[in-house]
């Protein structure tokens, strides 16, 4: 009897021993496939959240990015005003999120900072544009001065061309200049200072899209547009919410 009771312990100990192992490697499985789980949950809820910020009005236009991990969502980026900010945030407390660490920056400026932008990019295409007619210009005059035969002919039609092509830059160039002055004016007026309005300019017709507070509002973007020196007509298409 003394012998058995020493034999059943060890014996215990050595199952024990066996099955402990797999158990372990059943639980890491388990684990891994819970990790898994969580980081297409995480991922689905930034998709969403991503979704709903490009579908709102005043923060479509801003660059925000979403990361969302262990349904804890950053927000980083840029938007204009602090109001601009808490918005941001309310959007991304979707069903699931847990906590919203927003990290958003204000930047009055920023939508001067687009135009001016937006700007340069118009004065460097002009300046690349004269220099290609002066060159242009360079080369007929050296043809004509070789006495090619029809040269006269020949840079009739390609100053003819050359006009054309600069009067399209030309009215290219004042759709832009048109749409910055309105937009300038848009970001000064305090009515309009919290709203988002996209302004289009095609052949001197300006169109407003958007989203504005009040039909003051929606009447105070049309007065401002249609008061900019080089605007033939104005197109509101703001909605007011």
């Amino acid at each position: 009897m003394s012998v058995f009771n020493h034999v059943l312990p060890v014996s215990l100990v050595g199952f024990v021993l066996v099955v402990s192992p797999a158990q372990g490697a059943t639980a890491g499985r388990a684990n891994a496939t819970v990790s898994a789980a969580a980081q297409a949950d995480d991922k689905a809820l930034a998709s969403q959240i991503e979704s709903n910020l490009k579908k709102d009005s005043i923060l479509a236009p801003r660059n925000i990015d979403v990361d969302v991990d262990h349904v804890i969502v950053k927000l980083t980026g840029t938007v204009r005003t602090t109001a601009e900010r808490s918005r941001a945030t309310g959007i991304a407390k979707v069903k699931g999120i847990a906590h919203v660490d927003n990290l958003i920056e204000v930047d009055p400026k920023i939508d001067q900072s687009k135009i001016d932008t937006a700007a340069a990019k118009t004065k460097s295409g002009l300046t690349k544009a004269v220099d290609a007619t002066a060159t242009a210009a360079q080369k007929t005059k050296e043809a004509v001065q070789k006495g090619v035969g029809k040269t006269e002919e020949g840079v009739g039609k390609a100053a003819d061309k050359t006009s054309d092509a600069v009067g399209k830059a030309g009215d290219k160039l004042s759709d832009t200049a048109v749409t910055t002055r309105v937009k300038t004016g848009l970001s000064g007026d305090n009515l309009l200072k919290d709203t988002a309005i996209d302004v289009d300019t095609s052949d001197h017709v300006v169109t407003l899209r958007g989203t504005v507070g009040s039909s003051a509002a929606k009447d105070r973007a049309a007065e401002i547009a249609g008061g900019i020196e080089g605007v033939a007509r104005v197109v509101n298409q703001l909605v007011v919410r």
